[in-house]
Parts: C-alpha cells; structure tokens; sequence
C-alpha cells in the first residue's frame, strides 16, 4: 500500500470527508490529488495529516505501528547485546513485512551466507541503513575489491549528507586494516588517525546533520533516533573539561602512590581533551614531569619545548613557565649537564619570585643550593638559600 492508499483508508476509517482532513490550511483538491498519488505531500502536511488521522508521522508513512516497530527493534537491540535471538528477529521481521530489520538480522547470524538476500531487502534504502550489508560484503571480499567497497560507501555517506560518525568510524577502521594488508602504509595511517578521531567525543554535529538528511527524505523515525544521538553527543562534548580534570585529578593520586606509568596514560588522556587550551598546556608540564621519572627524557624534553614555545609571547608568563623551567633543569641535571641545569633553575626561581607559589620555590630554591654545593660552590648554595629563605618569610607574612 503506497501513502496514498494509506491516507485513503485511515480517512475512511475515521469518518472524515477530504475536506475534513484538509481542514483550514489545505484543500479537499489537494487531499484528493495526495492520495491518487497525483502529488507528494510536503513534510509539513504529512505532519499535518497525521495529526488529524491521529497516527505519528512514520506510522503514517511508513504503514507500521510505532509500538511494533519498537519492539521489533528491541528485539534486535537485545539480540546484539546477547549475542542470539537473530533467527527470531528475522522471522518476527519477515512476519511483519520488515524487511530492513530481517535483513539486519540475518546478517548478524550468517552474514556470508545471507549477502544475497539481504541486498535485496536493503535494496532502494538510504546509504545509512545498507552499512550492515557493506560491512559484510567488505569483510567477505579480497583486499582491494574491499577496499573500493568501502571507500565508496565512505564517500556516499558524505556526499549524501549522512555523516553518521559510528558508521564512519566503522568504514576508516576497516579501510585502515584493509590498505596494512596492501601494504599501502600511507594511507592506512590517515584512515587509522580518522577512525581514532571519531573514537573521541564527537559533538554530535555528524548526527545531526543525518537526522536533517533522513527528515528531508520522510523517514521520521529514524531522524528521530539521530538526533537522539546528536542530544547525547553534545552534552557529552559539554562534559569533556569535567572529564579532562577527572583523568587529571586521578593522575595527580597515581603519581603520589607511585604508580608512574599509570599516572602519564591518565595524563595523556586529559591533556588530549583538554586540546591546546591553557589547561592542557598545565598539563602537558605534569605529564612531563611524570615522564622524567619513568627515565623517558627525550618524551619529556619534547612537552616542555612545546609548552615553552606556546607560552613564551605570553604577558605576564604563566606559572607553567616556571614549572616548566625547573623541569628542564631536572632534565639538564639527569643528563650531567649542570651548566644548563643552573640556567634553567635560576629562571624558574625568579618567575617563581612574583607568583608566589611558596612550596614550588621551597624545592626549586633547595635543588639549585644541592647542585651549587656538588661543585664545591659552598657561599653561592648559602646565599641562594639565605635569600630565599628571607624572601619566602615574606612571602608568607605577605
């Protein structure tokens, strides 16, 4: 039954005339031209008549219960968590003229065996709901036949405007791994970095562009899914800071347990949410700091460049600038070059001077007096820490 038909009868069944359906804002003209099939409602009148024929606009469209079509996809949901039940749901499916979900279903329990079958019921469906059905037939075909599969379904999606990140992410992993078995190592690596981008936080705006895509192609439904998705993905994105100072909040307790390499993954990880905000670059000065402990020095020497090349046009200079400093005069002691290490420890103790943090120049001010009395300089370890400690006695009066 075409949405013609459709309207017709559920008019009929409701005991309304042509003009009743059409009501104050269409014409009986139009209804009647609408369910010839003479003329294609606009999203706006199907909203519309769905309303006066008191069904929503998928069942409206396309012919099913909403309460059915949810269980149906309950049903699968629960098959997928349980990993059986698919033989069930296709035969529920093939019951109920759902050809989509039978053809999800059947690929789930033998995707070889079914390829057939389930290109037929996907047949005439949007490039979003055929991935199953490409996954598949990538995952049976030899490398390069794969690969063409895959990069046309990628550019599909995008080009038709549903730029689903899980189903983008699903083709750039397999594309990754297919490109490794050719060998084509270049280009294995930018799919690899996509499929790990889109494994991030997405901000939902890939969801919501598909729930645009799939509304202007009246699959109500499914928008609706989308742009659940989209909701969700925007206010996870709102949380990432909160996330960011969780990973860093748990690296700081790692840290002081002793448990270093524990600490830099949860580091890592807030300092690439964090992206290159001010925050990140604190902790890009932590998860060095971690790094020379764990003896990785070229790792860590590598952060501190960075955070000094980001911060050195600042004004005033941050105090990750001084923290930074007596990083690198750490660095320069571990790897015997004092020289360095006294550059560095002095210029850390005199950004520390006017930003007063009392404990960081306690201990900076007591490396710089160790590394003087190393080399036999005895008055210069005494007189730096007879003045810092004066000036840390007026710092705390201050």
């Amino acid at each position: 039954m075409d949405l013609g038909q459709r309207i017709y009868r559920l008019r009929l069944a409701r005991g309304l005339t042509q003009r009743d359906l059409a009501g104050d804002r269409y014409t009986a003209a139009y209804v009647s031209s609408v369910e010839s099939g003479r003329r294609s409602p606009s999203g706006d009148a199907l909203r519309f008549f769905a309303g006066r024929l008191g069904v929503t606009e998928d069942e409206l469209v396309t012919g099913r219960s909403a309460d059915v079509a949810t269980a149906l996809e309950l049903a699968f949901t629960t098959a997928l968590a349980e990993g059986t039940g698919f033989a069930e749901v296709a035969a529920e499916a093939a019951e109920l003229g759902e050809g989509r979900w039978r053809a999800w279903a059947l690929l789930e329990l033998d995707p070889v065996d079914h390829l057939e079958e389930a290109g037929k019921l996907l047949e005439g469906e949007p490039p979003l709901n055929r991935m199953p059905l490409v996954l598949a037939q990538a995952a049976a075909a030899e490398p390069r036949y794969a690969v063409y599969l895959l990069e046309q379904a990628r550019d599909t999606l995008l080009s038709q405007g549903y730029p689903d990140p899980d189903a983008c992410y699903a083709l750039q992993a397999l594309l990754a791994a297919r490109y490794l078995e050719l060998g084509d190592e270049s280009r294995a690596a930018v799919a690899a970095t996509e499929a790990l981008r889109l494994t991030g936080l997405s901000d939902g705006t890939g969801y919501l562009q598909t729930a645009r895509s799939l509304l202007a192609n009246r699959r109500p439904g499914e928008a609706t899914v989308a742009m659940g998705q989209a909701r969700a993905a925007f206010r996870r994105a709102a949380l990432i800071p909160a996330l960011a100072a969780c990973y860093r909040a748990r690296a700081w307790q790692r840290r002081d347990a002793g448990d270093l390499e524990a600490a830099a993954a949860d580091l890592s990880r807030a300092r690439e949410l964090y992206g290159d905000s001010s925050t990140g670059l604190d902790t890009a000065v932590e998860l060095a700091e971690v790094q020379r402990r764990l003896g990785s020095a070229s790792a860590a020497a590598a952060l501190l460049d960075l955070v000094l090349g980001e911060s050195s046009t600042l004004d005033p200079l941050p105090l990750r600038v001084a923290h930074a400093k007596r990083e690198s005069g750490l660095l320069a002691i571990e790897s015997g070059d004092e020289e360095e290490a006294e550059r560095h420890l002095r210029a850390a103790i005199a950004l520390y001077w006017p930003l007063g943090p009392r404990r960081e120049l306690a201990r900076t001010l007591a490396v710089l007096g160790n590394l003087l009395n190393s080399q036999g300089r005895d008055a210069e370890a005494a007189a730096v820490l007879h003045d810092g400690l004066l000036r840390l006695e007026d710092l705390i009066r201050g």
